[in-house]
């Protein structure tokens, strides 16, 4: 066995050497050797694993980040209307320092055959301050109804779409001033106790007494899904700022209104949530809501 393992160890150092020899007697043609190369190409990519911790990734950042956006754009709407209202404030205020100090006519809810029998804003007023106090489109229209813009003011059949559109300007906001409130009118506005609301009337002198509230504009907005009316409801700056229409039949607002942005007739203008709002009733089904702020 001994003799064996030498021979073993001994041929292999023999082969070893002789190699060597080799080698070193034919350096040229070891020098112009062309080693052979090799096209390898290598093949990367994600598997299966890796490819599913990316789109979870992705969808987890997608579920922080779109709330934020949705909330931000819901705010950023919110700032808009506040400015727009504020400016169809003054307009009013403009008015009424032309007019002896009377606020431009309002809500005229008695005269369907009219064409501000639909609307809340009458239709004079709205031409008024219009051309003669620089209230554009843009700034008329609430920013939840954008979307809507060419139908915004879908009403029933019966009421012409000619009656509403003001020669470029449409009407986005409700206005509260010098509403029609005649007693004993069902198309008066009604508080829940019974009482007619009081619209201010002029811009001085708007106490508790004479007035129920000093709002003056409002986001557009309509219910008649908690009255049980036909109407269904249109309820502006929702959970992603957008507004939305509740269908006759709907029982009950959800998602669940946010709020308004409510102007005041000393030219400031609010985000009031939902819950501080209170409302009134006009041809018993629907409801209009306001800001009790005085």
């Amino acid at each position: 066995m001994r003799t064996n393992n030498r021979q073993t160890a001994f041929t292999q150092s023999q082969i070893f050497n002789v190699a060597k020899q080799v080698i070193s007697e034919n350096k040229i043609v070891c020098r112009n050797f062309i080693q052979p190369t090799w096209n390898v190409k290598l093949v990367t990519g994600f598997t299966l694993i890796e490819l599913l911790v990316v789109i979870s990734i992705i969808a987890m950042l997608l579920g922080v980040l779109l709330p934020a956006l949705s909330a931000a754009r819901a705010l950023s709407q919110r700032t808009i209307c506040t400015s727009n209202i504020r400016q169809c404030v003054i307009a009013c205020g403009l008015y009424a320092a032309d007019c002896d100090g009377y606020l431009p006519l309002g809500n005229i809810w008695d005269k369907e055959d009219e064409p501000e029998g639909w609307l809340d804003v009458n239709y004079n007023t709205a031409i008024k301050i219009h051309f003669n106090y620089g209230v554009a489109e843009s700034s008329a229209m609430c920013t939840s109804w954008n979307y809507e813009r060419e139908k915004y003011f879908y009403e029933p059949t019966s009421n012409s779409d000619t009656n509403i559109k003001l020669g470029g300007t449409r009407i986005g906001y409700i206005y509260y001033g010098r509403r029609f409130d005649k007693e004993g009118s069902p198309y008066s506005p009604q508080l829940p106790d019974g009482t007619i609301y009081k619209s201010p009337r002029k811009l001085q002198n708007c106490t508790k007494k004479l007035v129920t509230s000093q709002t003056l504009f409002s986001c557009f907005h309509w219910d008649s899904v908690s009255t049980g009316g036909k109407w269904g409801a249109k309820i502006p700056h929702t959970t992603n700022g957008r507004g939305v229409f509740y269908p006759a039949g709907t029982k009950k607002l959800l998602p669940v209104p946010r709020g308004l942005v409510t102007g005041f007739i000393d030219g400031s203008a609010e985000w009031a949530k939902w819950k501080d709002l209170k409302w009134f009733e006009q041809a018993g089904t629907l409801r209009i809501y306001y800001n009790p702020k005085m």
